[in-house]
């Protein structure tokens, strides 16, 4: 019987098997082996976009992204220093992120996504971590944050410190994920105690606020270059009036909006924002509302209410 060994394989398959592998097990077990593995895995279109987690999955709603400490210890000392100037992509948790940025300069460093990360310790790296603050001050232009729900008591004023701490922060971002989007997501308001924050750069982003008047809010002019929002919104109802439902937004091409909760204010909440929009190419909307003749919305309701305000180039 004719044995294969895995070195007789042609770099072609090789690069399948690792891109099937977690890429943290392709830096501990492959690197340092010989030189034409440390070539393959090396290679600039594989190493290019850094996963640093290994995913434990409990349930679908419960996931440990997590790196063992050997592991983790084994990559930082002998397998980053040899590529770091190579990553442009870079996905970190929180145990591991004092490793992975620490006295390293990711100079094609653009893409960040922060897994996983407790309320404080996304706070303590935001305000004192050198290294992080420069990245994201000057090269960070997409950004990912993910903040553990089971974080203590974080209330929706305190995670709108942290979204308006970070666009302070990022003056290259163009776009931003700000928390997770299941059944259970963190949310934002701004309704309590408005945070003044802009950007002049940020042209998408997918975030949670807790009502409809926040999601104005986003809207008002101070995220001036927004061309697509992803917006979840816990409770549509009445407003407070304050903020204009009524300037339009050119700029705005691509919406969507999701909300669980039974919508009774549909035709004087979501319809005037919708056609504000009067440049809008893609529209999705995940809602329940409730209405005395019909529930559901029909192609000549969507066409008389919404895209003959819509302009058709």
């Amino acid at each position: 019987m004719n044995r294969l060994n895995i070195l007789d394989l042609p770099n072609e398959i090789l690069f399948i098997i690792f891109n099937k592998l977690n890429m943290v097990d392709v830096l501990y077990s492959f690197v340092g082996i010989n030189q034409r593995f440390d070539q393959l895995v090396f290679d600039p279109f594989y190493i290019r976009n850094l996963n640093m987690t290994f995913v434990t999955m409990k349930s679908f709603y419960d996931r440990m992204y997590s790196i063992n400490n050997h592991v983790l210890d084994k990559i930082c000392k002998n397998v980053l220093p040899k590529m770091y100037h190579q990553i442009n992509e870079l996905i970190v948790e929180q145990n591991s992120m004092e490793r992975v940025i620490h006295n390293i300069n990711y100079p094609q460093l653009y893409s960040l996504t922060l897994l996983e990360f407790s309320k404080n310790a996304l706070f303590n790296h935001l305000t004192s971590n050198k290294i992080l603050r420069k990245l994201l001050i000057g090269q960070i232009t997409h950004l990912k944050v993910d903040i553990n729900y089971e974080s203590v008591e974080l209330s929706s004023e305190t995670l709108a410190k942290m979204f308006a701490l970070i666009l302070s922060l990022c003056k290259q971002l163009i776009k931003l994920n700000f928390c997770k989007w299941i059944h259970r997501a963190l949310y934002c308001t701004f309704k309590l105690s408005p945070i003044n924050f802009r950007s002049s750069t940020l042209t998408a982003l997918k975030v949670n606020v807790k009502s409809f008047d926040d999601c104005l809010y986003l809207l008002d002019g101070r995220l001036n270059c927004l061309s697509k929002l992803s917006i979840g919104i816990t409770i549509i109802a009445d407003t407070s009036g304050t903020i204009d439902n009524t300037k339009k937004l050119p700029k705005l091409k691509h919406f969507s909006l999701m909300s669980y909760p039974h919508i009774l204010l549909y035709d004087s909440l979501i319809v005037p924002l919708l056609r504000r929009m009067i440049n809008l190419e893609n529209l999705i909307l995940y809602l329940s509302r409730i209405r005395n003749n019909k529930n559901y919305i029909d192609g000549n309701e969507l066409y008389n209410d919404i895209l003959i305000y819509i302009c058709h180039n």
